[in-house]
C-alpha cells in the first residue's frame, strides 16, 4: 500500500457518513478500486474505522468553520492535504494552502480544477505546493510556503500526517509553524497516545500496513503523548478529545463502548501564543 492509497480510502470512508462528517464532496473521489480494497481493511482493522475518520473530519471541520467565522475568513494550511475537501466546505473569504506529495497535489489539482469546471464544486482560492517533508529542509518549506499566505489568521491543519513521520520530521514542522504563524493563531493536530500501542487493534493496523507495503514509504508508527503538545514551544494547548469520545457526542448509536477495541486517535487544537 502507497501512502496515496490512504487518501482515497480516507475519503471514502467520509464518503459513507456524510451526514456524520458533513463532506458532502468526498463521494467525488469514489472510484471501483477503493470500494473493493475497504471492506477487507475493515474486517482485517477494526468495523468502526469510516465512523471515526468521519468524526475526525467533523471535529476538525468545526474547528475550522468557527474560527474562520469569528475572524472573518484567512487561511487554511494543509500540512498532508490528501483528498480531504475542507477549503469547499468552508466560506469563500477563506484562503488555502494544501501541500502533500508530488504525486498526490497534482492529482488533486486536476482533479478539483476539472470539477469547478464543471460546476460540482464552488469556485475557492486554492494554492498546491509539493513539499517532501522528510527530505525538504525546514528553510526549504519555510521559503516556500511563507510568501503563499496572503490573508490572515492562519489554521494550520496536521491531520493524518504525524502517524508516518519520525521525531525529527515532526519537530522540524512544528519549528516550521511557529515562524509562520503568529499570535492567536490555530494548529489541529492528530496523532495516536504511546498507550495504543498495547491494544490488539493497533497490533493489527502495523501488521496490514508492513504487509502491504509495497513501495519505499517509510511508515514510522508514530505515536505521541499529551505532554508532547502540553510543552511545545510558544503554544498553548486549548483543546484535546479523543474519537471515542467524539462518537458519544456526534455518533451515539455507533455502540462504540470500549477505546480500547477501536483505533482511537486524539485531537488537539493549539494557539500560538
Amino acid at each position: 500500500m502507497q501512502i496515496h492509497e490512504t487518501a482515497f480510502i480516507v475519503s471514502t470512508y467520509r464518503s459513507y457518513h456524510q451526514e456524520l462528517s458533513k463532506d458532502i464532496y468526498a463521494r467525488l473521489w469514489n472510484n471501483p478500486n477503493t470500494d473493493l480494497l475497504i471492506p477487507s481493511i475493515l474486517e482485517s482493522i477494526s468495523k468502526d474505522e469510516a465512523i471515526l475518520h468521519s468524526l475526525r473530519n467533523r471535529f476538525f471541520y468545526e474547528q475550522m468553520y468557527a474560527f474562520f467565522s469569528k475572524n472573518n475568513g484567512g487561511t487554511l494550511i494543509n500540512f498532508g492535504a490528501g483528498f480531504s475537501m475542507y477549503p469547499f466546505l468552508l466560506n469563500n473569504t477563506v484562503d488555502t494552502i494544501e501541500i502533500d506529495k508530488k504525486d498526490i497535489i497534482a492529482y488533486k489539482k486536476e482533479k478539483t480544477m476539472h470539477w469547478i469546471r464543471e460546476g460540482k464544486l464552488p469556485q475557492r482560492d486554492i494554492q498546491y505546493t509539493a513539499i517532501d517533508f522528510n527530505n525538504s529542509s525546514e528553510q526549504d518549506i519555510h521559503t516556500t510556503i511563507q510568501p503563499m499566505i496572503h490573508k490572515t489568521p492562519t489554521f494550520i491543519l496536521l491531520e493524518g500526517v504525524l502517524f508516518f513521520l519520525g521525531p525529527d520530521t515532526t519537530h522540524k514542522l512544528w519549528n516550521i509553524f511557529k515562524e509562520i504563524q503568529s499570535k492567536g493563531d490555530l494548529v489541529g493536530s492528530v496523532s495516536y497516545i504511546p498507550e495504543i500501542e498495547n491494544t490488539d487493534v493497533y497490533k493489527r493496523l502495523l501488521h496490514y500496513f508492513d504487509t502491504h507495503n509495497d513501495t519505499d514509504d517509510p511508515f514510522y508508527h508514530q505515536t505521541l503523548p499529551h505532554s508532547f503538545y502540553e510543552n511545545l514551544d510558544r503554544y498553548q494547548l486549548k483543546k484535546h478529545i479523543d474519537e471515542f469520545d467524539l462518537s458519544k457526542i456526534y455518533a451515539p448509536d455507533a455502540e462504540i463502548r470500549d477505546r480500547t477495541q477501536i483505533l482511537n486517535e486524539h485531537m488537539y487544537i493549539l494557539q500560538k501564543s
